[in-house]
């Protein structure tokens, strides 16, 4: 930098005024900084991946429950065997309902806990069997409909269920209650392996005429099968909640991998519907 002038020489041999190269190089990082979300849900950012996740429970009552619209988050210890069926015959390939549906979730695969997804052909109120099998399913929803879906006719017919192979344990549910949601409603996530979660929003929604309780869990060390266990503790709770409610974190929480966390939602009296929806920025450990 020249003292007498205040310019300062570039790289290449040119000058510039310091006081421009100052101004260029904040109004450069706070346009980095404010683009920064737009970009990593773009997917230009490597190693981010944006995650809108929301969850929704229309039967809450005075007992603490998933914000899950199925009741249940289940979270067994080893690869499950899982099956898809619907309550209506035209939800199947080539029908007037939904045709397939997108399936996403972690398998343990040599000691982690791997993402894995697929599509599968429905066959109506058959079961048919998910390719993979899964420890945690966290997202699915319909791929392909019969129906060029308006406000009057949704992509499916019925409601469709995700459970375990045999018709066993209902693991997540897609309703066709007033209109066909076609997208689960799970208000829970896992953190695969090789990749840290943070979490910068919460919102919470519960009819306003009514009080809710609403707590948010975590448990680290998923694939951790014997005892001692790591526990399943509180990271934030709301007492008395009635319309909507939103926390922003200026530092947001960070969930590291291999773990669960979610929410669970009662009601003081009477039984209604509660939501939730969280923003999440999982990043390669890579």
């Amino acid at each position: 930098m020249h003292k007498a002038t205040g310019r300062m020489l570039r790289e290449n041999n040119t000058f510039v005024n310091r006081a421009d190269y100052i101004y260029n190089s904040h109004r450069d990082y706070y346009k980095k900084v404010l683009d920064f979300p737009l970009e990593a849900s773009k997917g230009n950012v490597p190693g981010h991946t944006v995650i809108q996740k929301f969850g929704r429970n229309s039967a809450i009552n005075s007992t603490f429950a998933p914000i899950c619209l199925s009741g249940f988050y289940r979270t067994p210890t080893s690869n499950t065997a899982l099956e898809v069926v619907s309550t209506d015959v035209d939800d199947t390939f080539l029908g007037a309902g939904a045709r397939t549906i997108y399936y996403e979730g972690l398998q343990v695969q040599s000691g982690s806990l791997v993402v894995v997804s697929d599509v599968v052909e429905l066959n109506g109120t058959t079961p048919v069997a998910l390719p993979d099998s899964l420890i945690r399913l966290y997202r699915w929803y319909v791929a392909s409909s019969g129906v060029y879906a308006s406000q009057s006719a949704g992509s499916h017919q019925g409601d469709l269920t995700i459970q375990e192979s045999g018709a066993g344990n209902v693991w997540s549910k897609i309703e066709n209650n007033g209109f066909p949601r076609a997208q689960s409603q799970i208000g829970a996530y896992t953190v695969p392996t090789g990749y840290t979660a943070y979490v910068s929003k919460i919102s919470y929604s519960v009819e306003s005429d009514k009080e809710a309780d609403i707590l948010m869990f975590r448990r680290e060390g998923v694939l951790n099968t014997s005892a001692p266990y790591n526990s399943m503790r509180l990271v934030t709770e709301i007492n008395s909640a009635t319309g909507n409610y939103t926390i922003d974190y200026d530092f947001p929480l960070k969930f590291e991998e291999e773990t669960d966390f979610g929410f669970l939602g009662k009601l003081k009296a009477n039984t209604g519907p509660m939501t939730v929806d969280f923003e999440i920025n999982l990043i390669s450990n890579g």
